[in-house]
C-alpha cells in the first residue's frame, strides 16, 4: 500500500519494521459529542490499519485523548472543556470522562476497531513538562515575557518541510504574542 508523504510530496510504500507498523492518530478533545468531521479521522486510521493488517503486518495504533486544556481559570472562555463544564454545571474531569466514554461508544457503533492505547493528556503532564524543559535547554524553545513557552522555529533546520512554509518567506517583523484577552499580532 502506498500513502502520500507530505514531506517528500510523493506516494511512498508503507514500511514496517520486522513485520510491525506503528501508527499514531490524533485523538479527540473530549468536551462534546463527536460529529461526522471528527469521526472521519478515526475511520480513515481504522481503514489504513485494517488494510495494512490484511497484508500480514501487525499494526499498533495509538490515539491520544485530550482531556485537559488550559490550567488557569483565566482562560475559561477559550477552554472548551472548562466552558462545557460550566454549561453542564459539573467538573471538567466529569465532562472529559463523559465525552470520552461517548467517543468510544460512537466508535463501536461505527465498527471502528479500538486503538491499542489511548493515552490521556492529563496523565502525561509530567512527560510534557520534561519534554518542554528539554526543548528550552537545547535552545529550541524559550520563555516569553508573559511566562508562556514558545517554539523557536528559526532554531529548527527542518522547519517547514511538511507544511511547505519557509521562514524567509513568512511575513517578516511580526509575531504573535499573548496580551490579556487574546493573542495579537505585534511588530517586532
Amino acid at each position: 500500500m502506498k500513502l502520500y508523504d507530505t514531506k517528500s510530496r510523493e506516494l511512498k510504500e508503507t514500511a514496517s519494521v520486522n513485520g510491525q507498523l506503528s501508527m499514531y492518530c490524533c485523538g479527540p478533545t473530549v468536551y462534546r459529542d463527536a460529529h461526522v468531521g471528527n469521526l472521519r479521522t478515526f475511520m480513515l486510521a481504522d481503514l489504513i490499519s485494517r488494510i495494512v493488517a490484511l497484508s500480514g503486518v501487525k499494526v499498533t495504533l495509538i490515539q491520544n485523548i485530550t482531556d485537559v486544556g488550559h490550567m488557569s481559570e483565566d482562560f475559561i472562555e477559550d477552554d472548551k472543556i472548562l466552558t462545557q463544564a460550566t454549561l453542564e454545571k459539573v467538573s471538567p474531569l466529569e465532562i472529559a470522562r463523559k465525552y470520552e466514554e461517548k467517543f468510544h461508544h460512537d466508535l463501536s457503533l461505527l465498527n471502528i476497531c479500538p486503538a491499542d492505547a489511548y493515552p490521556r493528556a492529563s496523565e502525561s503532564i509530567d512527560l510534557m513538562q520534561s519534554m518542554i524543559a528539554e526543548l528550552i535547554d537545547k535552545g529550541f524553545a524559550y520563555v516569553g515575557e508573559d511566562k508562556s513557552v514558545y517554539f523557536d522555529a528559526q532554531k529548527f533546520a527542518g522547519y517547514g518541510e511538511i507544511s511547505g512554509n519557509k521562514l524567509d518567506s513568512l511575513k517578516p517583523g511580526h509575531r504573535y504574542e499573548y496580551h490579556n484577552e487574546r493573542c495579537k499580532e505585534v511588530s517586532c
